[in-house]
């Protein structure tokens, strides 16, 4: 991927620990902190999906997401 995983890795460094939204798959929208990711995944922790669901913790494979917005 290059320059853009660079550019990705580069910014979800600066946005760890602070609150994000994504999306996965069009499907499903989570609300949670970024605690980490790799190349493959990222990891939110007191996540939240758009119903009030509440969880500890989601794994979401990068492959898997449209978009992802610090809030």
């Amino acid at each position: 991927m290059g320059e853009k995983q660079y550019l990705l890795d580069r910014t979800l460094e600066t946005w760890k620990g602070r609150r994000v939204a994504l999306a996965v798959s069009n499907e499903h929208s989570f609300t949670g902190i970024l605690e980490d990711f790799d190349e493959e995944v990222i990891l939110l922790k007191d996540v939240a999906d758009i119903a009030g669901n509440r969880a500890k913790a989601l794994i979401v494979k990068i492959d898997d997401l449209n978009w992802i917005m610090l809030l």
